[in-house]
């Protein structure tokens, strides 16, 4: 009869043992695979949290006449550690084909200007992102809509001008260029204004438009602030190193992480926690679990010494032992899949009803928990069943055969 037989038969022979090691494994396994769940959700919302808090580091020019150049912001974009980064610039002009909107009668020529404010991405670090305007038609410039216009809703109410409609700039030297209006905006404010306001500095007089359109009217003048994003917030630092190497000392850096940090906190005192429980776990697991096997093996001598005196090698009856441990762990493990996944909206609710209630866990049972319980699982009773073999290993076959004697 091969090992494998013999170790069949002996779980069906001891169906009380198998019970009691069975469900020994399954509180083991379930508490691992709890804590591993856990890992796993803090490990994602970690990941999905670096994307929402948007850390970056802010560049502002220090002079005028030293602005940040295209070939500047192109060397920063092609940097491993770069999301994204975030063009700014402003600039006045004379609107081409409709009126600017005030209530001064000053003849000087700052009341017959626009004031431009171009963006790579509107919807970040502009008024907009501050919430002190909101779009209220249309939607926002960014990289994806291309060349367009973000007008105050007042001013092309004023000029009959609506989303889709074709709106140009002029500077002073002549140049003209038109873009279309992709979203009209209000900030509340308008009309809380002084009367005696120059066009230029009014509200309603103030357009975003994308950096192309900006760059085609005002030529390559650079930009006055670049928020460069970073793909992981723990990236800032060597970012920031970067940064100075190309800038030297032109800009002004300010780097943006107090949200991360914030949420990050709660996260990783969850996850020292965890993985404290894990360690203590495993450790409890493996002793417990070994010493239950090796008060069987010490109740195992004669059956031992039968197997050794018909010829068996001790290769095959540590194969025989640690199949049956196998086998009841894989058992055990099926059972804790189950017990997790109904245990998974508990442990939710519990987490993200203390410290760590700013953020959102998901915890749930996934492929991966269960490789990694059986990674781990198969470990520990490995170990524990090598531990229970260890008399086995040391003892002369003579010695054992003479135990039966007695």
């Amino acid at each position: 009869m091969t090992f494998y037989q013999l170790a069949f038969r002996y779980l069906e022979r001891e169906k009380g043992k198998t019970v009691l090691l069975f469900m020994v494994l399954l509180l083991v396994n379930s508490m691992i695979l709890s804590t591993v769940m856990i890992l796993r959700a803090t490990e994602d919302s970690k990941s999905a949290m670096q994307e929402k808090t948007k850390s970056k580091i802010v560049l502002d020019i220090l002079k005028e006449e030293q602005r940040i150049t295209e070939n500047e912001a192109g060397q920063i974009r092609a940097l491993k550690e770069v999301a994204f980064v975030n063009r700014m610039a402003r600039g006045t002009a004379r609107p081409s084909g409709f009126q600017v909107l005030t209530n001064s009668d000053s003849a000087k020529e700052e009341n017959r200007l626009v004031s431009l404010f171009s963006y790579d991405d509107l919807e970040n670090d502009s008024a907009f992102a501050e919430e002190r305007y909101r779009l209220t038609e249309g939607q926002y410039l960014t990289s994806a809509t291309g060349r367009g216009i973000v007008m105050n809703e007042l001013l092309a109410r004023q000029n009959g001008l609506k989303v889709g409609d074709m709106a140009g700039f002029e500077t002073a030297d002549g140049k003209t260029v038109t873009a279309r209006i992709t979203g009209l905006f209000q900030s509340g404010s308008e009309g809380k204004q002084e009367s005696g306001t120059l066009s230029c500095a009014r509200i309603e007089n103030q357009i975003f438009i994308d950096n192309d359109t900006y760059r085609e009217l005002s030529g390559d003048t650079g930009f006055e602030k670049m928020a460069v994003y970073v793909k992981s917030p723990d990236q800032l630092k060597t970012l920031e190193t970067k940064l100075h190497i190309i800038m030297k000392e032109k800009v002004k850096m300010t780097a943006s992480d107090t949200l991360y940090r914030q949420m990050k906190a709660p996260l990783e005192q969850i996850t020292k926690v965890t993985r404290l429980m894990l360690v203590l776990t495993l450790l409890t697991g493996a002793v417990v679990v070994s010493l239950l096997l090796c008060m069987w093996m010490r109740t195992r001598q004669k059956e031992i010494a039968v197997l050794i005196s018909l010829g068996r090698e001790k290769a095959e009856i540590i194969l025989q032992v640690f199949l049956e441990t196998l086998l009841v762990f894989l058992a055990a493990v099926c059972a804790a899949c189950v017990f997790g996944n109904l245990l998974a909206g508990f442990l939710q609710s519990m987490l993200t009803g203390s410290a760590a209630s700013d953020i959102m866990l998901e915890v749930s049972l996934e492929f991966r928990d269960v490789i990694s319980l059986l990674g781990l699982g198969a470990l520990l009773v490995m170990a524990a069943a090598a531990c229970s073999l260890i008399p086995v290993l040391r003892t002369n076959p003579k010695d054992t055969l003479s135990k039966m004697e007695g």
